[in-house]
């Protein structure tokens, strides 16, 4: 583990949830997108922070699947999995042509999700002794 790589992981994730944010009304794809994002780098920063090898893996679950199963947060991070999609979902059209859509309501629930995530989960693994 390098503290460094956490921290790094920590602030790509928060300028994600940032971009998120900004993207939410305008081009709520996009900002799905971004929280799919955001949420793959919080797990990517617990796994180092567990010195777990998380390789090239961009499923949620699957990486979440990676940590103990008495860790804290593995639960929490498995309940995203519906952002996994959202990495090529929004970002392609379907074998048929169809481009997927997602409104701006979905996307401010999945925020406030990642929002308490990132500060409430996180700020509790840290004030315990986990990072």
């Amino acid at each position: 583990m390098t503290q460094k790589r956490i921290e790094a992981f920590l602030q790509i994730a928060d300028e994600e949830m940032a971009a998120a944010e900004r993207l939410q009304a305008p081009l709520p794809k996009q900002a799905e997108y971004f929280l799919q994002q955001t949420v793959e780098k919080l797990i990517r920063a617990t796994l180092e922070a567990a010195e777990i090898l998380a390789g090239t893996a961009h499923s949620l679950s699957f990486l979440a699947g990676m940590l103990p199963s008495s860790h804290k947060l593995r639960l929490r991070y498995m309940e995203f999995e519906h952002l996994s999609s959202a990495s090529t979902r929004y970002r392609y059209p379907s074998g048929t042509g169809v481009i997927h859509t997602i409104y701006a309501d979905e996307v401010a629930r999945d925020l406030a999700r990642a929002r308490m995530l990132r500060t409430e989960d996180w700020n509790s693994l840290k004030s315990e002794g986990f990072l």
